[in-house]
Formats: C-alpha cells, structure tokens, sequence
C-alpha cells in the first residue's frame, strides 16, 4: 500500500475523506479521469505555463520522473534561483510548488498558479499543504502567493504576462489555514 500524502491527496481528504481512504485501500474503484475534466486540467496546465513568464530567471524541472524531479529540486535549492514544479518530499509526504522562488539569501516564496479569477478556500488549503511541505523540509518559507488571471487585462499586442496576473499575497491566510496541519 502507497502510504505517501500528496497535496491532491490531503486536498480531496479535506473535501471527503472516505474518497481518501478509497484511494488508499481501494483505488481501482476510482473512474478514469472523463474529457471534460482533462480539458480543464490541460488549461490549467496552458496557464501554468504563462505564469513561469513571470520569472523569467527561472528553472523548469522535469517532471516526466518522480524521484528525478525531487532530486532535482534538491540540487537546484542551492542555486537560488526560481523553480518551476519543485518536487518536495519528506517525511512521508510530497508536494509539487507551482514557482518556489528565493525571496532572500535564507527564504523563499512559495506562488500557487491558478486559472481562476480570485482566491478560493481550497487554494488556501493547498498552499498551507505546499508550506507545510517545505517546511518539514528545513526551507524557511517567506510570503505564499496566489498568482490567478486579472479579469481586467485586456489584450493589445503580445501578451503581458505581468498585466494578465495578480500576483496576491495570501500568507495571512495560509497560516491560518495551516492549523490542524500534523505530521503523521
């Protein structure tokens, strides 16, 4: 049995935990994902690609192998610069950073990419998880936040990826939803 806590894992606990415990104990009672919500994931996936836009001094690190990505992750913290999907694992649990960037010689930032227009429960949730994550870690994490597209961006030209972003600060509230967040 596959004892690892990912953030979707924690994240479909924290909505209902028997679908949890399912795909522990009995996972091929689990549907294959259907069209429409591969459609959706894919733009998600489309939007994280504009956001890393953002840092244009970033790295991408593969995530085509799990235990290649995380020991990527693992050798490009020294370098400090940002990274794109940093694999973090740790004490039984794992977590994928959308963009961890330095903030200081000692800190970083965690920012959630979302497709959406403003900041939802959930996405607090699954940035306390990523903290958390880091955390357990030893990385001392500064600010989180949450980079969602600014509804008021209207396209002239090429494409802003600073004017198509809100890049909103949402530490306050993660930390709050960080209680109740323990260690296994």
């Amino acid at each position: 049995m596959n004892t690892l806590l990912s953030k979707s894992k924690y994240l479909d606990g924290l909505q209902c935990p028997k679908y949890l415990w399912i795909q522990f104990h009995e996972p091929d009672r689990i549907p294959e994902i259907d069209p429409v919500t591969q459609y959706i994931f894919d733009q998600g996936h489309m939007v994280g690609e504009l956001a890393k836009r953002l840092f244009p001094d970033g790295v991408d690190i593969s995530t085509d192998d799990f235990m290649d990505n995380v020991r990527q992750t693992e050798r490009l913290l020294q370098q400090r610069n940002p990274l794109f999907e940093a694999g973090i694992l740790t004490c039984g649990i794992y977590s994928r950073i959308d963009i961890l960037k330095p903030a200081n010689e000692n800190e970083w930032d965690i920012v959630e990419v979302k497709a959406t227009t403003s900041v939802k429960d959930v996405h607090l949730d699954d940035v306390a998880f990523q903290k958390h994550c880091c955390e357990k870690l030893g990385l001392k994490i500064g600010k989180c936040y949450l980079a969602h597209i600014n509804n008021q961006y209207v396209r002239e030209g090429e494409l802003d990826p600073q004017q198509l972003f809100t890049l909103q600060d949402i530490s306050a509230e993660v930390e709050e939803s960080s209680i109740g967040i323990q260690d296994g």
